[in-house]
């Protein structure tokens, strides 16, 4: 599968440092190094949290300095967050520790898993090592596994723009609500763009895919999107061609969101949630967050219980003004709410719910015109177990 390691000037590589602290043994590689062989346009979205890990700190930092940047290291098993000056000191130690090895500089951080913990530079440092040997050697899947904590399966997606390519990896799967993007998301790009283009570009899109997104409510210390942008494929963008870009980082980005909620720990039902027919946008993406984040609603889908009672009381807890009377309540194609409760046969919309990866719900304000989406996942036992386990 194409991705990231697939865009022209880019090389991954992955090491295994043994960085989680655990009974467990980790039987994966835990370090990415991405590097890009000519300095490239960089531009980044972080969390909004106000306890930023330390690796969030240092590339925020590395951004307000640097006019490009010719690398990312990432690790797995440890995130780097609440460490204070310590944590500050070891995320730097990373970057230095790619320009180095590499003689590329300067690089950017990020960090990913248990909160709260010294990251063991020793075995930091062994995979770090191990990542740079490896550069242009290992492939997107490769690259995205080595940043997965307790996801299934590797994040991975591409866009081929016919003369330039847009290829990304993303690990997340729990203490998922992101204020900006995922988890953690590393994109890369072949074409020549301006910085504040790039960042416009980038800024407005995580909103719509990434920032779009729930698995439990629980935003990270840690949320960091990246994209890089090195030039090597002679592709400038401008008036001429931005809007297929822009439709490309989109792709890649919602493709990325999509695969996280489809990996929500313990999950089994994706839940696309569409608000229609708010006065605004605002409005409707309000009412869609407050569905998506109940877990009444989440553990209803979980049951396939068409519960619509729960969905109904969590738009109202928005607090946007909606009336009872104008509303329409769809799963799936069947009307379940209109004005009041609708006929339906009860059997048949569980029938759908069980048969289904991805369930919609769609509810009409009958306000407006504006829409926004959403998507969360099922909140099932499993997600208990996952979280209750997570640190043994």
């Amino acid at each position: 599968m194409k991705g990231i390691s697939d865009v022209k000037g880019f090389l991954c590589g992955t090491g295994r440092g043994g960085i989680k602290k655990t009974d467990k043994p980790v039987e994966r590689d835990d370090v990415l190094v991405i590097v890009s062989e000519v300095p490239a346009v960089a531009a980044g979205v972080f969390t909004q949290n106000d306890i930023k890990a330390a690796p969030v700190k240092v590339s925020m930092k590395q951004f307000s300095v640097c006019e490009k940047i010719s690398g990312i290291v990432a690790n797995s098993g440890n995130a780097n967050a609440c460490t204070g000056e310590q944590g500050l000191k070891d995320a730097e130690k990373m970057v230095n520790i790619c320009e180095d090895l590499t003689g590329k500089k300067p690089f950017i951080v990020a960090s990913t898993g248990v909160i709260g913990e010294p990251l063991p530079m020793d075995r930091v440092e062994k995979g770090i090592k191990e990542a740079v040997k490896t550069l242009g050697t290992k492939n997107s899947i490769e690259a995205a596994t080595a940043i997965m904590t307790t996801d299934t399966f590797p994040k991975v997606a591409f866009f081929d723009g016919g003369e330039f390519s847009i290829g990304g990896v993303a690990k997340g799967a729990g203490m998922i609500d992101p204020a900006m993007a995922t988890m953690l998301s590393f994109v890369a790009t072949d074409v020549e763009i301006d910085k504040n283009l790039l960042q416009e570009i980038l800024t407005e899109i995580v909103d719509e895919t990434f920032n779009a997104i729930t698995v439990d409510g629980d935003m990270s210390t840690n949320d960091t999107v990246f994209i890089l942008a090195n030039g090597m494929s002679k592709v400038k963008i401008a008036d001429s061609n931005v809007e297929l870009f822009a439709e490309g980082l989109r792709k890649v980005m919602a493709s990325l969101a999509y695969q996280i909620v489809k990996d929500g720990e313990g999950a089994t039902k994706v839940v696309r949630i569409v608000v229609e027919g708010a006065l605004t946008k605002e409005e409707a993406r309000k009412v869609a967050r407050k569905i998506a984040l109940s877990p009444l609603v989440k553990t209803a889908v979980f049951g396939c219980d068409p519960n619509w009672g729960r969905i109904i009381a969590a738009a109202g807890s928005a607090c946007t003004g909606i009336e009872e009377k104008a509303l329409e309540l769809k799963i799936g194609d069947f009307v379940l709410f209109k004005g009041g409760r609708a006929e339906y046969r009860e059997e048949d919309v569980y029938r759908y719910m069980k048969d289904s990866d991805e369930i919609v719900i769609k509810l009409n304000l009958g306000k407006g015109k504006e829409r926004f989406e959403y998507l969360t996942c099922d909140l099932t036992y499993d997600y208990v177990r996952i979280n209750a386990e997570y640190r043994t």
